[in-house]
């Protein structure tokens, strides 16, 4: 079985698979960021990137975390530190989440990828909490993408876990000939591609065995 994963390089690199080859279709840079001091109780970090490039993880003690999915929460956790994450990875779980969990007085820090979603941002400014939003890193697509177009047309299976590698991947690669079966790992990929005009199905991307959990699917089709 030919899996290929679309998750950029220096993202999620814990997680390991010696079955599923990872072809990055863009890559990561930081950002400068201003941040003056800690004054904030809650963080929101809305990716896995943007965990690894927060380079002030030092002010977060005492402060409650809370991050987009299982995704940015494994990464979180493979620094030291705990986040409480909805059930649901998309920005209306997480609103729910932070509905749930608001104290007295909150101050919010977002943290996310330029250009990211302002959803979260705008959700608490609505509701008149005290938000201050940083992004730290950027997404630069390839120049080309000639060289890895052979290795996608040759695949049985395509891991889309973030819709920017999806956009790319329909926009610059993608042929009617394809036989691959396209996974993502949320909702809110599943509708950014099913709107391309494909489908896609839902993968659990902390499965024990995930080219198990792949290879299960496609075989039910």
């Amino acid at each position: 079985m030919n899996i290929i994963d679309t998750k950029a390089e220096n993202n999620l690199g814990f997680l390991k698979t010696t079955s599923i080859k990872n072809i990055p279709l863009f890559r990561l840079e930081p950002l400068d960021y201003e941040l003056e001091n800690g004054n904030f109780t809650e963080i929101i970090f809305q990716s896995s990137p943007a965990v690894d490039f927060f380079r002030d993880h030092g002010l977060l003690i005492n402060k409650q975390i809370y991050s987009m999915g299982q995704a940015t929460s494994a990464t979180l956790e493979s620094k030291g530190l705990i986040s409480l994450n909805p059930k649901s990875p998309s920005s209306e779980g997480l609103i729910e989440l932070l509905e749930q969990h608001r104290g007295t007085n909150p101050s919010y820090l977002v943290v996310k990828g330029q250009e990211g979603l302002t959803k979260i941002s705008d959700y608490l400014k609505e509701r008149g909490m005290q938000v201050k939003e940083i992004a730290c890193y950027k997404r630069i697509k390839f120049e080309s993408y000639e060289n890895i177009k052979e290795n996608f047309y040759k695949a049985d299976a395509i891991i889309f876990p973030s819709n920017f590698s999806a956009e790319i991947y329909f926009q610059e690669i993608h042929c009617a000939e394809s036989k691959a079966i396209f996974f993502g790992i949320s909702r809110r990929i599943i509708n950014s591609i099913n709107s391309l005009g494909h489908k896609a199905h839902m993968l659990d991307y902390f499965s024990d065995d995930l080219e198990s959990s792949i290879i299960k699917t496609i075989s039910s089709l």
